[in-house]
């Protein structure tokens, strides 16, 4: 079978070759180790800090407080620097990873990277990804070797500012980790606020608060990584463009048949180029970007809300999909590192069906993390087609190492979650009348959004409800996923994790076997961490309580069943809760590995003045197996 796979593989880049005009043979001999293209230009700089011997064979690294007064985005740039963690490669004890930068100039600065245990400054050239009105998207790969037993502190700097040298440049630093030790990470979502909430600066101390206490925690102990799980930037305003409101304000028939003209191309470009700048460039995430290396899937709100599961209609009309095109193209960018000719060596991949961009990445030895792009093939009826099921198996057993012992999948919103099949049924039986937005108000506090962005739609509304995996039209498609990742686990002894977010509240659940008492030996035991939202507001308390009473123990399957977990007995204030499996308050997750390999998951919940954190830990134990295969 493989050599069948490289044969169709072979000749599917030569097809691709000769639209691109590039010669194939050459193209072959330009891949690493990974399949992904070389660039010869990088290769001077990257060698010196590969193929240097380490000065010390352990370097003793300690975390100190940053100045975070000093630590923001290059005054050179647009935005930037921002750094993106790729993967490792055990075998050579490689870690993978990049920065961007965007500018207007045409002359971008070599990167310098100090590996403390190198004798000499490594550099990395910048690449061109893109660019979009003057303004120019640059990627510096960075590749470092790691040591066995002990993490580096590793700076980096531009060897120029505005085209000229400078004595005491701008400096920022992340962590790498030994190969042998923990991979420390931190987990956040929904970034950003909504329309419908009132006052943030006032009600919440605006959007810093977590992010603060995130990176005090990493000035503890350094994350070496942290995942995006969606909603990094909330983008719901492109429809708000003079534009698009002119666009919204057609008769129904109209909207679905004009024209996505160069006009309103440039108006949704603008858009998300400028957001997107002023939300990689404000306040305390800002500082984060360029400390801590991400690796990012998106969800509706970094297209606009509810993008993907509109009527066909509408979700196929030609300005919707321009809009999403151009999502797409500013998300790669942004986030990825990447444009639409080079995922594949952004450590991305596609099925054959040609959308989206999925990630399967180590987290060291011992962790693999899946991140499938839950939006790109998503309809009212579908998350993820067939073709990315099949492409995300294989990679998946591709990809896990004799080491591995646990599988995080990382999903835009929870798999395991309270199902609300009444307010679905009551939803879609008032259809878009006044009624209906009217409940979706009372329950969900969603009644300013509705009206101002997506009422003059009348899509399904809101991810927790009717684009949720506990949306009962995804039922049958849950339930095969669930299927394909117990097969894995139960061959390669690995336990599987879900972590999701979208749905502004904190909590957990699990599916498990229905016959199997012993947690630590059930291959179909799977903890479901939701963690949501960083920055966004929380939902009312009615919504706590009717997802509670929906939180009932559900049967996946003859031999599975799910529900949640209490993990809330004292909000964090000290008083007892009455529901103590959802907390509807801000948070984001802290993610560490102990040293019996158990990853133990702490949700990190805002305290009521704003000012750090509670903490209420999660541990996930490794599968305990008599044997493994591969």
């Amino acid at each position: 079978m493989d050599s069948i796979g490289n044969f169709v593989s072979n000749l599917a880049h030569r097809v691709q070759d000769v639209f691109t005009g590039e010669d194939h043979d050459q193209h072959v001999k330009n891949l690493d180790v990974h399949g992904n293209q070389r660039d010869d230009d990088d290769e001077d700089g990257i060698k010196t800090l590969l193929e240097q011997q380490e000065e010390v064979e352990d370097a003793a690294i300690e975390a100190a407080k940053q100045e975070y007064a000093n630590i923001k985005p290059s005054s050179q740039f647009k935005a930037g620097p921002v750094l993106r963690y790729q993967d490792i490669n055990v075998d050579q004890r490689r870690w993978v990873g990049s920065a961007l930068i965007v500018t207007d100039r045409r002359d971008p600065p070599r990167l310098a990277i100090r590996d403390p245990t190198k004798a000499q400054v490594g550099y990395s050239r910048a690449r061109l990804l893109d660019s979009w009105e003057g303004n120019h998207f640059y990627r510096y790969d960075i590749q470092l070797t790691l040591l066995n037993h002990r993490e580096k502190n590793i700076t980096y700097w531009f060897e120029t500012e505005n085209g000229h040298r400078v004595q005491n440049p701008q400096t920022w630093n992340f962590f790498v980790p030994a190969l042998d030790e923990a991979h420390n990470w931190a987990f956040y979502s929904c970034n950003g606020f909504t329309s419908d909430v009132e006052d943030p600066e006032t009600n919440f101390h605006g959007a810093n608060p977590l992010w603060d206490d995130l990176l005090t925690a990493h000035d503890a102990k350094p994350f070496h990584t942290m995942i995006g799980g969606g909603d990094q930037i909330y983008n719901d305003d492109v429809l708000a463009t003079p534009e698009m409101v002119e666009w919204l304000a057609l008769a129904e028939e109209d909207r679905a048949t004009t024209e996505f003209d160069g006009q309103k191309r440039y108006a949704v470009e603008k858009y998300y180029f400028d957001h997107y700048v002023q939300h990689f460039t404000t306040g305390s995430y800002s500082q984060a970007l360029s400390l801590i290396p991400s690796v990012n899937s998106w969800d509706d709100h970094d297209i606009l809300d509810g993008y993907g599961s509109y009527p066909p209609k509408y979700q196929l009309c030609e300005v919707m999909q321009g809009i999403g095109a151009a999502a797409s193209r500013f998300y790669l960018l942004f986030q990825q590192h990447a444009n639409r000719q080079t995922t594949r060596q952004a450590g991305l991949s596609t099925s054959s069906t040609g959308k989206g961009w999925n990630c399967i990445t180590h987290f060291g030895k011992r962790t693999l993390v899946v991140l499938p792009d839950t939006r790109s093939e998503r309809t009212k009826e579908l998350i993820l087609s067939e073709e990315t099921y099949k492409l995300l198996d294989e990679q998946i057993r591709r990809n896990i190492l004799p080491t591995t012992r646990h599988l995080v999948v990382v999903l835009g919103t929870p798999l395991v979650y309270p199902a609300l099949t009444l307010f679905e049924d009551s939803l879609e039986a008032m259809g878009d009348s006044l009624s209906r937005q009217s409940v979706v108000g009372k329950i969900f506090g969603k009644c300013k959004a509705f009206e101002n962005v997506l009422g003059q739609f009348g899509p399904e509304l809101l991810d927790d409800l009717v684009d949720s995996w506990a949306c009962k039209v995804h039922t049958e498609e849950k339930r095969k996923f669930v299927e394909l990742l117990q097969a894995i686990s139960q061959q390669y002894g690995v336990r599987t994790t879900f972590v999701g977010g979208d749905v502004h509240v904190g909590g957990a659940g699990r599916l498990f076997g229905k016959d199997n008492t012993d947690r630590l030996r059930d291959p179909f035991h799977m903890t479901q961490i939701v963690s949501s939202a960083i920055v966004n507001g929380p939902p009312p308390g009615a919504v706590i309580s009717a997802l509670h009473k929906s939180a009932k123990t559900y049967p996946l399957n003859d031999f599975t069943s799910e529900e949640m977990t209490e993990i809330f007995h004292q909000d964090v204030n000290g008083e007892e809760l009455e529901h103590k499996m959802l907390l509807n308050r801000r948070n984001w997750c802290e993610v560490r590995e102990l040293s019996g390999l158990e990853l133990e998951f702490t949700l990190r919940v805002e305290n009521e003045d704003h000012s750090g954190t509670r903490k209420y830990p999660i541990l996930v134990d490794r599968l305990e197996v008599a044997a493994r295969e591969y």
